[in-house]
């Protein structure tokens, strides 16, 4: 794979991909070439200019898309960072990223989900890299074929994506935060052709322990009742991120999510099997693939009010989901506890 990478330039990759990687990703690309060539995205006012604070002891600030970056105690964590206007190069965001790199202080960990472009962006990884050098970049086994050299030290993980693993991958200690790999069914791979014709390994969630808190972050993945339960049942989890984008009929309670990705109601089940104190919905507001980038969380909202304090299960929750679901606008950070 790496020969391939290196003997074909990635234009190329690109090109192939969009004509042989099947219609969907054909039309995302075609839907987003116009904006990325004639629009701008929709910029965000009077973004935080510290979000890094001596007195936080859990915190999570939406960058926008999967880009959160979370604060544990003195640690400082960054997941599937991606900061330019256009994505991939041809995906303009509908809403820049609500950070700047810039005033991020301090850094410790960089986990990468996949190398899809919309979650692996290499040029805010240089950027990273240059900034922070003793930060250490996470990525499951698979992505090093799209990743070159850094500064960072980087850390590749096997992943859990089967029961045969117990949805459970491995653990490391690394900068003093542990970190497992953990169930996530969607794709590796990185330019379409390979995620959909070649099934290149390379997806994981995470889960991130530290000083007593624990995140998860589920990166891209469906639903899966066994797999999430089972998570759910191993680790005592504070804070989940979790992707509600993209699904076509969103407010469908029939359907867990599309092929790749889980939709609204599939998080919500993903939330109570988890047994998450709080969830921050992710993966919606960016990109346009088959909607309005935001139509996810409108219907994530409607659920939200449609159940009230009982859950998708049907038994009643210790706390409604108006307060368990965090919904962040680009920039926003919200502190869940202080020291």
């Amino acid at each position: 794979m790496r020969k391939f990478y290196h003997k074909y330039s990635i234009s190329t990759i690109i090109l192939f991909s969009l004509l042989l990687s099947g219609c969907w990703f054909v039309r995302v690309g075609m839907r987003n070439m116009d904006d990325a060539i004639f629009s701008s995205p929709i910029r965000v006012k009077n973004k935080i200019k510290d979000p890094i604070k001596d007195s936080v002891k859990l915190s999570a600030l939406w960058i926008g898309h999967s880009s959160v970056l979370i604060q544990m105690d003195d640690k400082v964590i960054i997941v599937d960072p991606v900061f330019e206007d256009v994505i991939g190069g041809f995906m303009l965001r509908k809403v820049e990223a609500g950070l700047n790199l810039e005033d991020i202080s301090k850094l410790d960990l960089v986990l990468i989900s996949h190398a899809h472009m919309d979650h692996l962006s290499l040029p805010t990884l240089s950027r990273i890299d240059e900034r922070f050098p003793h930060a250490s970049l996470v990525f499951p086994k698979g992505d090093e074929e799209y990743l070159p050299s850094y500064k960072m030290e980087m850390v590749m993980m096997r992943t859990g994506n089967s029961a045969e693993r117990n949805y459970v991958g491995e653990t490391r200690e690394i900068n003093g935060i542990k970190v497992t790999t953990v169930f996530a069914k969607h794709q590796g791979g990185r330019y379409g052709i390979d995620s959909y014709s070649w099934n290149v390994p390379g997806c994981t969630g995470y889960i991130v322990e530290y000083h007593g808190m624990t995140f998860f972050f589920a990166g891209d993945t469906i639903y899966d009742e066994e797999a999430f339960k089972s998570i759910g049942k191993k680790f005592k989890i504070d804070l989940a991120l979790i992707p509600i984008g993209p699904c076509r009929e969103c407010d469908n309670t029939e359907d867990n999510g599309t092929t790749y990705h889980v939709a609204p109601y599939g998080a919500l089940k993903m939330l109570d099997d988890l047994k998450a104190d709080f969830m921050i919905p992710v993966h919606y507001g960016a990109i346009r693939y088959f909607n309005d980038p935001d139509t996810p969380v409108f219907a994530l909202r409607d659920f939200i009010q449609e159940f009230g304090a009982k859950s998708v299960y049907g038994y009643e929750e210790q706390k409604p989901y108006s307060e368990k679901i965090k919904i962040l606008t680009e920039g926003e950070q919200f502190v869940f506890q202080y020291k």
